[in-house]
């Protein structure tokens, strides 16, 4: 199933599909505006050895939304407010230019599980597993020239652009493209330790 949606400065394309206990988001993304997008793209991995930084293209946020849905993709989900991470999260983006178009695919195991990278998994106990209505998948981005973010080259991924979030929130200038696909047969673990699950980013 092909789906387009048109947001704030953006046009998302998706078409979802299953795989090998695996779902499957192929999508595309085009910018029709007269401004330089930049798309959420990846997140910083580190090496645990030589604390070498790298591109994670494969990371994915997962949240439980209202309704029955689950909330999939590459944005940053809501920081606790009880948490000051020592190093912030900086996502990695891709700068699409006016009349641009980004193809991608992501690839998230099954059963799905709440996730964040401002927090560890927790032990299976800590779960309630939970149906789900449908699927809502989401990217975040940011339009150049508006407040709460600024970018950099990243240094270690080449191509890509580290976004500062300078609003004094999570989701601080963030906007977000997303599109619902009702489902059957899919279920999510919602996490029971206070998880933080509004998302502040147009939608």
């Amino acid at each position: 199933m092909d789906v387009t949606s048109q947001t704030a400065g953006l046009i998302l394309n998706c078409r979802p599909g299953r795989e090998n206990h695996r779902l499957v988001f192929e999508y595309s993304l085009t910018n029709p505006g007269e401004r330089d997008i930049y798309v959420h793209d990846a997140l910083p991995s580190f090496d645990r050895e030589s604390k070498a930084a790298s591109a994670n293209p494969g990371a994915a946020s997962i949240i439980c939304g209202p309704g029955g849905d689950a909330i999939v993709g590459k944005f940053i989900p809501p920081m606790p407010s009880s948490l000051r991470p020592a190093v912030p999260i900086t996502p990695l983006a891709h700068r699409l230019k006016t009349g641009e178009t980004m193809e991608r695919r992501l690839e998230v195991p099954e059963p799905l599980a709440e996730t964040s990278p401002y927090l560890p998994d927790l032990l299976l106990r800590q779960y309630q597993l939970l149906d789900i209505a449908s699927v809502v998948f989401a990217v975040g981005y940011w339009i150049s020239g508006r407040d709460g973010f600024g970018v950099a080259p990243a240094s270690y991924a080449e191509g890509m652009w580290s976004v500062v979030l300078t609003g004094g929130a999570a989701m601080a200038g963030t906007m977000l493209a997303s599109q619902r696909f009702p489902t059957r047969g899919l279920q999510i673990f919602r996490r029971t330790d206070g998880f933080p699950r509004t998302l502040s980013g147009a939608m």
